[in-house]
């Protein structure tokens, strides 16, 4: 078959574009290596009143434990003003010191898979899961086991926890079973490693990278050759080759997906045990987010057919907010009308203190109040929101962990 002149010309004009446009994610991904590495970015400290709070203590009590030399064996650094400047490791390590243990789940307790997703793109699907991720994290002494998987090939999630190696594994490699182990090495090892830590010390990120968009080449392929589901196992490829592995190594996994109906979703949704939807609360975003809804039905049908057990819940959650707005107001009130109590009781206002934070690929719990861009007020705000957000989240989580109805039981 000829190409005619036009459809040449135009395929120039694409190539001379890609080659553009490798450079500059060349240059883009260079400048991250350079000023982003994981051990160059650091989590905020912590002043005592905080750590105590956090420990669930007073000052008195951190103060008196300190005077008897109980944390002497802990590298507590000093700020500039003399007083004690802690890191969130040093406050899990005093955690051990005071008795308090990790509230991890049990080994009976099932691994909450979380699948962020929308098809519409500017929701706050990324800022609001890595957000959700660091309130987790940082606003509790549980010591939650939480892993980041970043299926989208753009990288979004995986910017806010860059590697410091300059060229990770991803879960795009690992999907597409392309790495070849060494003597006495396991695969089991191999995916746990995979799993990069993070400057937020309980949370790992399995980044995603531009080759992982093989995998829905690779897969449209294998199906044309092969003659059944048995052999290709294609929407099981994320549980049986990355989840199943390390389950045991973590408490809860978040899922960033694509805006794409794509086998990476598909898989997303056969490993997942919950869902989470952000619903910007806007007229044309919520007409788009019925529209996906519309089909997610006949969607899921497929992987049920294939196995799924089916999810603990599916919430809404509203994103970028804007309290006083009443035109999205009144869409909030719509959104609450048809879905109920699906809906989370409280939305992720709209902030100037997420903005600037994801702005430079930090979250809003990174950062200590003077070093926001944003003011103190926005920062705390936003913070407490999240936290709001996140209380509920956690409380849904819990419900399907036996061990957590077990010890509300004995309490009764």
């Amino acid at each position: 078959m000829s190409i005619n002149n036009k459809a040449l010309a135009t395929y120039r004009l694409l190539k001379a574009t890609a080659e553009v446009a490798e450079k500059s994610l060349e240059g883009r991904i260079q400048h991250y290596r350079a000023h982003l590495k994981t051990e160059d970015k650091e989590l905020r400290t912590y002043t005592q009143k905080a750590a105590a709070d956090l420990l669930g203590c007073n000052n008195r009590t951190l103060k008196r434990r300190h005077d008897q030399g109980d944390f002497d064996a802990i590298d507590i650094k000093k700020g500039a003003n003399g007083h004690y400047a802690y890191t969130l490791s040093n406050i899990f390590e005093m955690a051990e010191v005071l008795g308090i243990k990790p509230d991890h789940r049990q080994p009976s307790d099932k691994l909450q898979v979380i699948v962020i997703n929308s098809l519409k793109g500017g929701c706050g699907k990324t800022t609001s899961l890595v957000n959700i991720a660091a309130a987790l994290a940082t606003t509790n002494i549980k010591r939650y086991r939480i892993g980041i998987i970043d299926l989208d090939p753009q990288g979004s999630s995986s910017s806010f926890f860059p590697s410091s190696e300059p060229d990770p594994i991803t879960v795009g490699d690992l999907m597409r079973d392309c790495i070849e182990l060494d003597d006495g090495e396991t695969w089991e090892s191999v995916v746990s490693q995979s799993f990069r830590p993070t400057h937020i010390p309980n949370i790992r990120v399995l980044p995603s990278g531009m080759d992982d968009f093989y995998f829905e080449h690779e897969t449209a392929t294998l199906l044309k050759e092969s003659s059944g589901y048995a052999q290709t196992r294609h929407y099981h490829k994320l549980l049986e080759k990355v989840i199943e592995p390390i389950e045991h190594e973590f408490d809860l996994i978040l899922i960033d997906t694509a805006p794409s109906l794509n086998f990476m979703f598909y898989n997303a949704l056969m490993a997942s045990t919950a869902m989470l939807i952000p619903v910007h609360p806007e007229a044309v975003d919520f007409d788009a987010n019925n529209k996906y809804l519309k089909r997610l039905g006949e969607i899921y049908h497929t992987v049920a057919a294939l196995g799924h057990q089916g999810w603990d819940f599916m919430q809404f959650v509203v994103t970028n907010y804007v309290k006083g707005n009443h035109s999205q107001r009144d869409i909030v009130k719509d959104v609450r009308s048809a879905f109920g109590r699906q809906v989370m009781s409280y939305p992720i206002n709209h902030s100037a203190a997420i903005t600037a934070s994801s702005s430079s690929f930090n979250t809003i719990f990174d950062q200590k109040t003077s070093d926001s861009l944003a003011s103190r007020e926005s920062l705390i705000k936003s913070q407490e929101n999240i936290k709001d957000v996140v209380d509920e989240l956690e409380m849904l989580i819990r419900a399907n962990w036996g061990s957590t109805q077990s010890q509300l039981d004995e309490t009764a």
